[in-house]
């Protein structure tokens, strides 16, 4: 049913921008800024466990078309980071696997400015949006901290040793699905001159698709929650 109602919206989007094409109101907007992302999963089968968010960065460059007043539809394409780390708690304390992960965003959203509009006025203005995303995953770094279990010491614990890699997605040994959906929310407040505006945006994803292909529980189901808050500027054309 998801996958079927993001075909919809994808489908709606093309031919609502065909339309509005005419309307000859376009705004360019490049921005970047600060992400925090975190994976939500089951992890009811792995005791003193969990995962918690991490920070990284992230740039988005999008187009708004006014399509009737207030209301316009946007879209673009961002490079973001969404990195979470996954640690052993209790008597485990100390086992842990930081990852670092690169995607290539493509955002999907309708909205309208709930305070003037830049279009027709100079001065503040903010604007909501929500929609759909589908994202594709670049790159992943693991970097962690592991015991050695051979090498058990007289109190009782293990040594521990450090490992960095970079998975391999063309051999894809763990099976992750690189593309991936869910839905898009986004709050801005700016100030516009004549042709430039600058912002300060709030955009915030949930995923809703599973990062492992082969994962068929869907109590399991493995997604990644991400918010991003920037600073950009934007042009007009009229």
């Amino acid at each position: 049913m998801k996958k079927k109602m993001f075909k919809i919206f994808c489908l709606w989007f093309i031919c609502t921008g065909t339309a509005m094409m005419g309307q000859n109101q376009l705004k360019v907007s490049l921005d970047a800024g600060y992400t925090n992302s975190v994976l939500h999963s089951n992890l009811s089968n792995l005791v003193d466990s969990k995962y918690t968010a991490r920070s990284g960065f992230g740039v988005n460059l999008s187009g708004e078309y006014m399509i009737w007043k207030s209301l316009f539809v946007s879209t673009g394409i961002s490079f973001q980071q969404k990195n979470y780390r996954f640690e052993r708690t209790g008597n485990r304390a100390g086992w842990y696997t930081n990852y670092t992960n690169d995607f290539l965003t493509f955002p999907l959203m309708i909205g309208g400015y709930i305070l003037n509009n830049p279009h027709e006025t100079t001065g503040v203005w903010i604007k909501v949006a929500g929609g759909m995303y589908t994202d594709y995953w670049l790159r992943m770094k693991r970097e962690g901290r592991y015991p050695v279990f051979n090498e058990l010491q007289e109190n009782g614990k293990f040594n521990y040793t450090e490992v960095s890699d970079t998975y391999d997605f063309k051999k894809n040994e763990n099976q992750l699905n690189r593309w991936g959906y869910g839905l898009a929310g986004q709050i801005q407040a700016g100030y516009s001159f004549k042709k430039f505006d600058v912002y300060g945006s709030y955009n915030y994803q949930y995923g809703l698709s599973d990062i492992n292909m082969a994962n068929d529980d869907k109590d399991r189901k493995s997604t990644i929650r991400s918010y991003m808050i920037s600073l950009g500027v934007s042009y007009k054309f009229k």
